[in-house]
């Protein structure tokens, strides 16, 4: 880019009164990362060489001896940031290598990119569409310690029904064990979440609804409607970023962990899914299972042949696994179905139109990398398209019942992970079709397999506190 041209966007940044440019990156675990120019300093060349940073002080990014990676700016999607004290414009930043200039093979984005152009070179589709369930916890009080002979948490909402003894809860408890679309005042979070939809808005993001959700902490969601693969996890990160901050606002603390809180519903992060060809919709034939296209079923077949593998990168936290067990509203076992909520993919019961189908993959988190999830659930799926894989032949359903019912046989089902230790054992048996084309590369993987086995290893020999009441007196 020329020196005009950053001239010109300087101009255009000066009308609006913007002070400062705000790169931004996501690591490999998935955290937002930024560098901040004054607008008056930007230089000539930011859009062609970017600005440097040191990759080897983030967990699996590059090594010490060759730490040096930079941030290009991606002027198609601009972010104005409204919690900063000066008018701040984001730019996403997608991460190259300093010496070649070439993208850098463990940037999360330009992986989820190279996996979008997979897609288009494969002549299956010209577009994938996403639309991503936001589910969180709102919580008035957060405290949590680990230290030498103490740990623990405390956490505090005034929708918890033991509140019912705090005076300030006017005795506005959920009068049921579900807060599910609870009405206000009861549900107490209704314009904290409309603020929080009003600035996804201003953002460029088109959201669907919001409201309460099940667990009676706190516990909301947002869904928005399809973007493009690469725009939707864009917007996953200024979405999680809005929560946060407004949450903040209001004297409140936002949370993703899939399992915050025992006995209460975990927080999942549902992503739908449809492909597109020239315009047309590709998962509709009317005459199919649940009107599934054979497309469509090759693509569940897909993901559901590599979900013990994409587990790994849809659900790669210790507390993913907290969640995913039986009569807990998530799936544990891998085959699909209609509107079975016991499913790992259901086809919506409201979405059977040649202009509304999708599918519905229900394992992952909002731990998850949003461009490492997507990126390996659009391998999967491409391989199983590929391939022709057929799930009713795989052993993957349809299955309409509810498989956590009493009595239910579920010997023939096979299970998703139990543990992060075993969806990275599974990663590694199971990884050729994320090497594919080269979109995930070797050394990505390896690294991110040794990140999170460091992970995992930090709970072993580290007493939990459930263990002290159980064995202290034996």
């Amino acid at each position: 880019m020329t020196t005009g041209r950053i001239e010109a966007i300087q101009k255009i940044l000066k009308e609006k009164s913007i002070e400062e440019i705000d790169i931004r990156f996501t690591d490999l675990l998935g955290y937002w990362r930024h560098v901040t120019i004054p607008v008056t300093s930007a230089p000539g060349d930011l859009f062609l060489r970017g600005v440097g940073f040191d990759g080897s002080t983030l967990d699996g990014m590059s090594s010490v001896e060759s730490g040096d990676l930079a941030l290009v700016p991606d002027r198609k999607r601009l972010y104005f940031d409204p919690f900063t004290k000066k008018r701040t414009v984001a730019l996403f930043g997608n991460i190259v290598d300093c010496v070649t200039g070439h993208p850098y093979s463990r940037d999360p984005r330009g992986i989820a990119k190279k996996a979008d152009s997979l897609l288009k070179f494969s002549g299956i589709a010209t577009d994938s569409f996403w639309a991503p369930e936001f589910e969180f916890n709102l919580l008035d009080k957060v405290k949590f310690w680990n230290s030498q002979g103490q740990t623990g948490y405390e956490f505090q909402s005034i929708e918890n029904p033991d509140a019912s003894m705090d005076s300030d809860s006017h005795g506005l408890v959920h009068p049921t064990h579900s807060g599910y679309h609870a009405m206000f005042p009861v549900d107490s979070l209704h314009n904290i979440r409309g603020e929080m939809v009003s600035r996804m808005q201003e953002a460029g993001i088109d959201v669907k609804y919001h409201h309460h959700e099940v667990g009676r902490w706190g516990q909301s969601e947002v869904e928005v409607n399809f973007s493009p693969m690469l725009m939707s996890a864009d917007n996953v990160m200024i979405t999680k970023h809005i929560i946060r901050n407004v949450a903040l606002e209001n004297n409140m603390a936002a949370t993703f962990m899939p399992k915050p809180i025992k006995g209460e519903p975990g927080n999942g992060m549902h992503f739908h899914i449809f492909f597109e060809k020239a315009g047309e919709r590709l998962f509709f034939n009317k005459d199919g299972y649940c009107s599934l296209s054979p497309i469509a079923r090759s693509a569940i077949a897909g993901i559901l042949h590599h979900a013990r593998a994409l587990c790994a990168f849809t659900n790669p936290s210790v507390n993913s696994y907290h969640r995913l067990v039986p009569n807990q509203e998530a799936p544990v076992y891998r085959f699909f179905s209609g509107p079975n909520r016991s499913a790992a993919i259901r086809v919506p019961a409201y979405a059977r139109t040649p202009e509304k189908m999708r599918f519905e993959y229900r394992v992952a988190d909002g731990t998850s990398n949003p461009y490492l999830a997507m990126g390996a659930l659009l391998m999967a799926a491409i391989d199983g398209i590929k391939k022709e894989m057929v799930p009713e032949e795989m052993g993957f359903g349809p299955i309409d019942e509810n498989v956590f019912a009493e009595g239910y046989d579920t010997s023939n089902l096979t299970r998703l992970p139990t543990s992060l230790d075993e969806a990275m054992d599974s990663l590694e048996e199971d990884r050729d079709f994320l090497e594919s084309d080269g979109v995930f590369t070797p050394d990505l993987l390896d690294a991110l397999i040794q990140v999170k086995r460091n992970e995992t290893a930090l709970f072993k020999g580290n007493p939990h506190p459930l263990e002290h009441q159980l064995y202290f007196s034996l």
